[in-house]
């Protein structure tokens, strides 16, 4: 039997569209913001040549920057909760 199933794709353009709006909703604070957006930014360099090692290992340090911002009160738990689930499913593309 064939299933067809829903692919997601996750890019950075998309992180980056989540953060502003949570930033416009005061989930996360403007230097959260200013972190996770310059850290994208080395991020969609390297998903534009398609070097999936080094998108794999800079997404890595990414969820580590989310945890940070978590653990120093800069980002809402819901902030958090749904830019992990992207930014997995994003490494989980690349690996």
């Amino acid at each position: 039997m064939r299933r067809d199933y829903l692919v997601y794709t996750v890019s950075t353009t998309d992180l980056e569209n989540m953060i502003k709006a949570f930033q416009d909703n005061k989930e996360i604070k403007s230097e959260a913001a200013r972190k996770l957006s310059m850290h994208l930014t080395a991020v969609e360099r390297f998903e534009g040549r398609e070097d999936a090692g080094k998108v794999a290992k800079h997404m890595e340090a990414f969820l580590l920057l989310i945890d940070q911002q978590l653990e120093a009160e800069r980002i809402s738990e819901t902030a958090y909760e749904l830019l992990y689930s992207d930014a997995t499913d994003m490494l989980a593309m690349w690996k």
